[in-house]
């Protein structure tokens, strides 16, 4: 009760300790994987072999050769209607929903990223917002643009600029349809497609809604055929070297046209799933395949009676003279189509597209048919996978897997995906340098466990994540399946089913909750929902399966118990080629979803704990070691009165006393708080997700009076006793459990209502088995050794059994383990010469929703402490131990190695040192010393609404994250410098074909007001980067867009004034010795109209009291119309050569006294692999310290 009067500890070396958390910490995005959520829009560069993926959230996906990826987000995201790509130049136009243009190219200066280059003015925006279809030209210079009401406009790529006046307005058509088509329509329609001629550059095809085709002349501005069908026109295209065309209609027919016959000369008409009404075919491509037969693919057609659901694809080749060469397939799909191209190879004379693939975009899934292979097979695909092909319900981690495993698994997918095509992935583009060798390169897996039952091994070891193999946990139990429709299909039309996007699940017991993976030892442990947990180990050899079940009553002594949830599982008896077989299986009753699973592949054990208890089994031999049920017997029976709260009981002289004395003291210490609190100025929070905002940061140094929130005390009701009861983690360790002079195995389980049981574990021999020391069960016996009851009752959500270096010894759930050869073996441990004790003992670390506390061991006497939830109002909802080295360190290779140097006062040595990382549900990702859980520094990871990002978050030994961006998509994190990509990417284009671009003064001034509205969006970063990249054009003269990346250093520091009553960082600390980030000028907000950019001549010390004296350079030119400062991130050539303009007289200098607490500069912001995110959501915000 008296330490709050003793006061706080001074931090220890600050200086040298800044210096190496700059060395240690840094939060930064490596990638997503997956595929992107809600895609709108694909395009395709032949000669650079790039695909890029647009989505409705304005995100930009350029993807090639496998690893190679780079991303950007719009400034004001809108959703993407279309990307074209600017062939051979490494420049992409995309148009979106809000009416602009962009232009976005690639470059590789530092790393490979994304520049945005400029937007279109806001007088085209009602133009650009009827946009029906667009046809850039061959030339990269023209884009025409037609709309819904049958205009096309012509915009200039050269000075990106829209022609106002359309180029072929609706009136010159009427005309010709007067001329030509008299009485059969009266007004075109909207302009359905627009292509330009595969040889002719100066003509195009356009179709008209309303049954119109015109051939047009674009010199001459008119028209040389015109072409009439009786059905309305959906898509046109050229085939045969513009010999002929092909247009598809409403009715779900198509016809085949020669270019150069008069009105109205079709060569082929067809309905091909006629005769009876069809669905619109919404676009036709026609390729001329190797053999000179004609690739007919479209997109519906179906029956609208029979199929007016359906997704489909369809590919027509067919030949007259030689039946065996027609083919027809229909490629049906669960989700809808975006869009679709075919990868050609053409000829040397150019009369054939010889087309290699047809790549297919939908709303779940991306997929790639193989059309050189007689059958039309899919492509297993290296990366844009669909990984929430069913949903994801849990995930596990596996770094560092055993080589022999790897290559086991492997093998298995060779066979798994036999069916798929052989040939070599087609998109190529891009080019990587390998820092690491594939051969010396750690393997890492991520485990997805989905609601199907399936079981998704994923390989993370690059950018790229492939699907290794899948495993079926179905195959194994007996399920009512709905009927199959497909027995009595049809064979006409030919439907094939493509894709493996499935979200619906026969049964949803089969969902798989939790995983365990041993890879030492080839074991995989899977829990379902309704209790059933199998057991796997690889199998090489065809096996006849008859799976035995073995039931587990978790209710000994609550045999009142009443289940009224699903029934059990049932097995049955199955066929295994190769790969996974199932050795055990356990049925825990009652059957419910399990909670929480440990495996120890030492004792060739797992445990598994359910809302009602847990169970140690031995899964060698199918045999229970131990059961306990967490339930109250009293509250199921009724025998006796239930207080409304486990804190009620009858009166105790002693507690009454004690909590009097705490009351009195909390009310004195309360009353100090306040006396001092009103001589001190105080604001209120504003943003309660965010403790440590920029407007109070200055408080923590003047009012240190410590201010503890109450925690309301938990009542938990009659009924809750389920969930008081649920089994939250479970954790095995070998450590000092009852004397410092043996060790011994242990399983601790935490539960929900903040009991902890500790169970010994004895009877164990070790051998030798394979690679792997495995101890054999002899006359094994498991025990209650000890049992902690935590006071505030708060869930326990992790336990860890930490030895001298602070490094977990043990495996549990929901902790990260390195599968290596070494970590089998035990870690000897520290010994002190100049401590009396001969040996370190262990320590356990209790992690629970509210708090972190450590005890001894063999005594379990607290020995640290932090309270989370009373100190900064959240909860925790993850945490891990990892290893944090410097950058300097060359010897850290793992986060098991042994090596931890401390020499705080020579920064050049190697440090590494073991943290404790923790995830809030504010989605806080907070790094804490040990044992003394003093705060290093604080990231904002991602949105505290974002709940499946939240618990889904995946730590990794290696100072990693993944977690869910989307239901499709994983994102990785880092918030170690030591860390990062183990490639390097880059692309070659040609640079000669990249024109400047001339903006007039007129679009630079609308692009001024167009800059000025996205700003309030940008990072710090972009304000900082506009010097040093083309992210904006605005300019009292005309002047180039250079393609050389010329950039002139800056010569001056700039600093902008934040609003107060918002967030302004992605950081935050709360320590003496943690790093203060809020005081660097991170912000998001946009200045406001009184405000300018105020440069410092010179790098202060930013770290002082005393007050500093801010100037203006008269280099940078604010404008006066009340809107902030624009800097021209370009120069043109003519504005070089001119003389420069009068500066403005300098402003006399100010002192402004500053009250900042120290901390380090940042140097360099920048984001990895050329992710660059824009949006100020703090889930993309990926800044990086570097010095």
């Amino acid at each position: 009760m008296f330490k709050f009067k003793l006061g706080r500890k001074q931090p220890e070396d600050n200086e040298a300790r800044r210096r190496l958390q700059k060395e240690l910490f840094g939060f930064s995005k490596i990638c997503d994987r997956g595929f992107p959520s809600r895609p709108s829009a694909i395009a395709y560069d032949p000669q650079l072999k790039l695909i890029a993926i647009g989505t409705h959230a304005g995100e930009i996906r350029i993807y090639g050769q496998p690893n190679f990826q780079v991303s950007y987000n719009l400034n004001n995201p809108s959703s993407i209607r279309k990307i074209i790509f600017l062939n051979g130049i490494a420049r992409v136009l995309i148009l979106t929903s809000d009416g602009y243009l962009h232009l976005l190219e690639i470059n590789n200066l530092n790393s490979i990223h994304i520049d945005h280059i400029c937007t279109s003015n806001e007088n085209s925006e009602s133009i650009l917002k009827d946009t029906q279809t667009l046809c850039l030209l061959r030339n990269n210079l023209n884009l025409l643009i037609g709309l819904h009401n049958g205009n096309i406009y012509s915009f200039n790529i050269e000075n990106f600029s829209l022609n106002t006046k359309p180029i072929i307005p609706t009136e010159i058509i009427e005309k010709i349809i007067v001329e030509n088509c008299s009485g059969r329509i009266i007004h075109p329609g909207s302009v359905q497609s627009i292509v330009q001629h595969p040889i002719n550059d100066d003509k195009v095809l356009i179709g008209y809604k309303n049954t119109l085709i015109v051939h047009w002349d674009l010199p001459s501005n008119s028209h040389d055929r015109t072409y009439i069908y009786k059905q309305e026109v959906e898509s046109v295209c050229w085939y045969n070297q513009g010999r002929n065309f092909a247009t598809c209609h409403s009715n779900g027919s198509y016809a085949l046209w020669d270019a150069k016959q008069q009105l109205n000369i079709v060569e082929t008409e067809k309905i091909p799933y006629g005769p009876y009404p069809c669905i619109p075919m919404t676009k036709i491509n026609v390729k001329i395949m190797r053999n000179g037969d004609p690739l007919i693919i479209f997109s519906g057609g179906l029956p609208r009676s029979s199929y007016s659901n359906k997704h489909t694809v369809s590919c027509l080749c067919e030949n007259e003279h030689n039946n065996e060469r027609t083919r027809h397939v229909t490629f049906d799909f669960t989700t809808g189509i975006i869009d679709f191209f075919t990868i050609d190879k053409l000829s040397s004379d150019g009369s054939r597209d010889d087309p290699q693939s047809l790549v297919i975009l939908l709303n779940e899934e991306i997929v790639m048919v193989d059309l050189l292979t007689d059958s039309w097979p899919s492509y297993h695909l290296p990366y844009l996978n669909s990984i929430h092909a069913s949903p994801i319900i849990c995930t596990t981690f596996a770094c560092n897997v055993n080589q022999e495993f790897h290559k086991k698994l492997i093998n298995y997918a060779l066979i798994q995906f036999e069916e798929n095509s052989d040939r070599q992935w087609l998109i190529t583009g891009g080019e990587i340098k390998k820092i690491i060798n594939d051969d010396s390169q750690e393997k890492n897996l991520l485990l997805t466990g989905h609601e199907d039952g399936s079981i998704q091994f994923w390989d993370v070891t690059n950018i790229s994540m492939p699907l290794i193999c899948k495993l079926k946990t179905s195959d194994y139990f007996q399920i009512e399946q709905a009927p199959n429709d497909d027995v009595d299909e049809e064979t006409w039309p030919p439907f094939r089913k493509t894709g493996i996007y499935d979200p619906y699940c026969d049964d949803p017991r089969l969902a798989i909750q939790k995983l365990a993976l041993c890879t030492n030892t080839d074991t995989l442990i899977a829990a379902g929902t309704a209790g059933q947990v199998l057991a796997f180990q690889f199998t090489a050899e065809p096996t006849d399966v008859n799976l035995p079940m073995t039931t587990v009553n978790l209710l000994d002594g609550c045999e009142s118990f009443v289940w009224k949830g699903h029934e059990e599982m049932k097995t049955k008896s199955t066929f295994v080629s190769s790969g996974f077989l199932a050795t055990s299986c356990i049925q825990l009753y009652p059957p419910a979803a399990v909670s929480a699973l440990a495996l120890c592949s030492d004792i060739q054990c797992y445990a598994v704990g359910t809302a009602h208890g847990f169970a140690l089994i031995n899964y060698q031999q199918s045999r229970i070691l131990t059961a306990k049920c967490t339930l109250d017997p009293n509250s199921l029976g009724h025998t006796s009165k239930v207080p409304s709260s486990f804190g009620e009981s009858t009166l105790i002289r002693g507690r009454s006393l004690k909590k009097s004395l705490r009351e009195s003291f909390r009310r004195f210490r309360k009353g100090r708080t306040i006396k001092k609190s009103t001589m001190t100025p105080t604001t209120q929070r504003a943003d309660e997700s965010h403790p440590l905002s920029a407007t109070n940061m200055h408080l923590e140094e003047i009012t240190r009076v410590p201010i503890e929130r109450q925690v309301e005390f938990r009542e938990f009701k009659q009924n809750d006793d389920q969930t008081v009861s649920m089994v939250r983690c479970l954790y095995f360790a070998k450590t000092y459990l009852n004397s410092l002079h043996d060790r011994t195995r242990s399983l601790w389980a935490g539960t929900n209502g903040g009991h902890v049981y500790v169970y010994s574990i004895i009877g164990f021999e070790s051998q030798t088995l394979n690679r792997t020391t495995i101890t054999t069960d002899q006359t094994s016996s498991c025990s209650l050794a000890k049992e902690i009851r935590l006071k505030h009752k708060a869930p326990v959500l992790s336990i860890i059994v930490l030895d001298g270096l602070n490094q977990s010894i043990g495996q549990g759930s929901n902790i990260p383990l390195i599968d290596s050869k070494f970590l089998t073996t035990e870690i000897p441990i520290q010994t002190t010469p100049t401590h009396s004790e001969n040996v370190t003992s262990h320590k356990v670390l209790i992690c629970s929703e509210e708090q972190f506390k450590i005890f001894t061991l063999p005594h379990l006497k607290p020995s640290g402490k932090f309270k989370l939830t009373a100190t900064e109002g959240t909860r925790v909802r993850k945490i891990n131990i990892n290893q944090f080295a410097s950058k300097t360190d060359h010897h850290f290779l793992f986060p098991g190695s042994l090596m931890v140097k401390t020499n705080l006062d020579n920064p050049d040595e190697s440090h590494s040192e073991y943290c404790l990382t923790c995830l809030d549900n504010m989605g806080h990702i907070s790094i804490y010393s040990l044992p003394t859980f003093r705060r290093q520094i604080l990231f904002n990871c991602v949105k505290p609404t974002d709940i499946t990002a939240l618990s889904s978050l995946q730590f990794t030994p290696y100072a990693h994250a993944f977690y869910l961006q989307s239901s499709s998509e994983f994102t990785e994190v880092t918030f170690s410098l030591k860390n990062s990509s183990p490639c390097s990417m880059m692309i070659s284009y040609d640079k000669l074909q990249r024109k400047t671009i001339l903006r007039s003064n007129e679009d630079q001034s609308s692009q001024q007001i167009s800059s000025k509205r996205d700003e309030s969006h940008d990072h710090v970063e972009e304000l900082t980067h506009e010097i040093l990249s083309k992210d904006s054009i605005c300019s009292s003269t005309p002047k180039t867009i250079d393609n050389k990346n010329e950039y002139e250093e800056p010569e001056s520091i700039t600093i902008i004034k934040s609003n107060p009553n918002e967030n302004n960082s992605g950081f935050s600390t709360n320590s003496d010795s943690a790093i203060d980030l809020n005081s660097m000028n991170i912000t998001n907000n946009q200045p406001s109209n009184d405000e300018v950019l105020k440069p410092i001549e010179h790098d202060p010390p930013s770290f002082q009291s005393t007050p500093l004296k801010v100037t203006t350079e008269p280099s940078i030119t604010v404008s006066q119309n009340g809107d902030h400062a624009s800097i021209s991130p370009v120069l043109s050539k003519s504005s070089k050569k001119a003389a420069p303009p009068p500066p403005p007289p300098p402003k006399p200098a100010k002192l402004i006294s500053v009250k900042v607490r120290q901390a380090p500069t940042i140097n360099e912001v920048h984001c990895y692999n050329g992710t660059n995110n824009k949006s100020s959501s703090p889930s993309q915000q990926t800044p990086a310290i570097h010095t």
